[in-house]
């Protein structure tokens, strides 16, 4: 009998591991795209023209790499996501003292990125209550 839930325990801990490791697989193929490409966003946060400082940035999309968005309430941005080609890149922008989070989407237009559009993810004013996985504060 004692066997028997040492199994168990056993393998409820694997499962829970995979789970983790299954939860974990967004942040880490967000973290290689934003080590890799980040620097080319660092300061295009300021073309929607509401953001004057930004804490950080995460690159979620560039061209053909991107993270699998596990989880979004916004439809309308994750059709967007979902259809954009190798010329786009999707960019989340985390407002200075964390006010506000958004997702810019830009293009390349002859070899420069411009922001084809945003949307705004959450913010402390209320204005959005949005959310994302992997989720970023």
């Amino acid at each position: 009998m004692k066997k028997n839930k040492e199994k168990l325990l056993i393998l409820f801990i694997v499962i829970i591991i995979l789970f983790l490791i299954y939860l974990m697989m967004p942040y880490l193929t967000i973290n290689k795209l934003t080590i890799k490409y980040g620097t080319e966003f660092l300061s295009l946060y300021t073309e929607n023209g509401f953001y004057e400082e930004i804490e950080y940035l995460k690159v979620l999309q560039y061209r053909d790499e991107k993270a699998d968005m596990y989880y979004m309430d916004n439809d309308r941005l994750k059709k967007e996501l979902s259809g954009l080609n190798n010329n786009y890149a999707a960019v989340l922008y985390i407002e200075e003292n964390h006010s506000s989070a958004s997702v810019f989407i830009f293009a390349d237009v002859n070899g420069e990125w411009r922001l084809s559009s945003w949307h705004l993810i959450w913010s402390v004013s209320g204005t959005a209550d949005g959310f994302i996985w992997p989720y970023y504060f």
